[in-house]
Formats: structure tokens, sequence, C-alpha cells
């Protein structure tokens, strides 16, 4: 397992596990690339939930259709909960995207986007992708207009900007352009210098990144992931005793048993290169 894989299991839940509302950082994995535009692409995701109702035994079909005609609040939640229950996050999100028309508050805008652009990060063929990152960029928008001065709204924004620039077809450097613009009102956000530092791996610019994320742990020394980060930065650069050292460090801030081994297991692969 190389360790981009590492950093995936260890920083982000499994989609499909109910873990939806932390903060938005990226995953060290390289997005997929498109062959046909976005704009030649037809999706409808009544056509997913249809698929995933079909599956469903004729009481638990019922009480959907049951939550799904009532256009409250509480009808929505249980929805969300029960697609999240079930591991199906495109109906999640779904219903994410319904309770945020509903409510319009930018914190509902805001987890609508994120459900999208998880979706969008981990799952779907072409057509999909193009849909999910699209509706993560109008919830997330939605969310900024609502509430300007949220900082992270932006970030997030910046980063579904730029992880789906090839599905949306639009420009790589209007994300990174946000993210540095919140960079500049707060140079302090955490947020936003780890996704300048992992956008700065993905681009080839390694001292541009390790700075980003010594910035971090300057901020917040006990900022575990900027380690993971930089074990990555390092070992892609060869310096396989420098990542080591990353991971040691990664580790002296965790409790997990489970994080540990597989951290223990990725540094004896390194060790071999030595």
């Amino acid at each position: 397992m190389k360790l981009p894989q590492i950093i995936l299991v260890l920083l982000a839940a499994v989609v499909g596990a109910i873990i939806y509302m932390t903060p938005i950082a990226p995953i060290a994995h390289e997005v997929e690339v498109a062959e046909t535009p976005a704009n030649t692409v037809e999706y409808n995701i009544q056509d997913d939930l249809t698929e995933i109702k079909n599956s469903l035994d004729s009481a638990a079909l019922d009480e959907v259709n049951k939550w799904e005609s009532s256009e409250n609040e509480f009808a929505l939640d249980t929805l969300i909960g029960f697609y999240d229950m079930l591991r199906k996050p495109v109906g999640a999100a779904f219903f994410a995207l319904k309770r945020a028309e509903k409510t319009n508050t930018a914190q509902d805008w805001t987890e609508a986007g994120e459900r999208f652009l998880l979706n969008a990060k981990y799952m779907g063929e072409q057509p999909q992708k193009a849909s999910w990152f699209s509706q993560s960029r109008a919830c997330f928008e939605k969310a900024v207009e609502l509430d300007p001065e949220d900082l992270d709204i932006q970030v997030d924004l910046g980063v579904c900007l730029m992880e789906g620039s090839t599905f949306m077809g639009t420009p790589p450097m209007e994300g990174i352009g946000m993210l540095k613009a919140v960079e500049a009102k707060d140079p302090k956000n955490i947020k936003a210098l780890i996704n300048l530092g992992y956008f700065g791996i993905k681009s080839g610019q390694f001292d541009k990144a390790e700075e980003r994320f010594k910035q971090v742990l300057a901020i917040d020394s006990k900022y575990a992931e900027a380690y993971l980060y930089l074990a990555d930065l390092h070992e892609r650069q060869k310096m396989f005793k420098v990542a080591i050292a990353d991971l040691e460090n990664y580790k002296s801030l965790i409790n997990d048993p489970k994080k540990v081994k597989e951290v223990d297991d990725y540094i004896l692969e390194l060790n071999k290169n030595i």
C-alpha cells in the first residue's frame, strides 16, 4: 500500500460510513481524467435513487415512501439517516440537498456540498462525477452567499473547484485562487494551508507544499495530519528517513491502535528503501 493510500485510510471516512460532518481536507489520490466533456454527459440522480429503492424490502420501501411524501424537516433528517445507515451516500446527499433547499441555512448548504463532494471524489463514473461536482459547487456557492464571512466554506468551494475542474471543465487555478484569497485574509487558516500544501504536492511544487505544512505545525504543533502529508511529500522525493521521522511524529500524536498499526506496517516498507 502506497503512502497516499495510507493517508486515504487514515484521513478520510470511507464513503458509505456515516462521517460527513468534518471539515473537508483533500485526500492524496489522483483525480481521474474525464474522457468526455462534462457538458455532453447526461445523468439523473433519480436513477440512482430508484435503483436503491428497488433493492429494499417492502416494509422499508413503505417507510421511505411515507417519509418522502412528507415535506417536513424531520422526515428529511430521517431519510438522510436512513440512507447513511444503508451506506448509500448518494441518497443521503440528495436528501441533504432537499433539506438545504427547505431550511436555506449556510450550515445545511455546506453539508449538502460536502456530501456531494465526497461522492464525486470516491465514487461513480464520469457522468455521475460531473454531476456531483457541479452540485457540490452550487451548494457551496449558496452557503458562501448566505455566510460570506465563513472562510472555511470558501475553502470547501475552492477544493471543489480544484478537484472537479477536469469534470466540470473549469480552470484549476480558479480553486487555487480561492484558497489563496482565504490565506490572504487569514494566514493562520489551517484548512486553507493544508489544502494549498496538498495541491502543491500534486503539482510537484514540493518546496511550497512543505512550507505550507510547516506553517500548519507552527500554528498547531499537534496537528497530526500535517505529518502525514509531509511523509507523502518526502517519500515522493525519496527522502525515506525523513518520511519515517514524519510518520513517527504522526504516531506520537494519535491514540488509535489501528492507525498506529497501519503506520508501523508502512514504516517497515519504507525501511526497505534505506
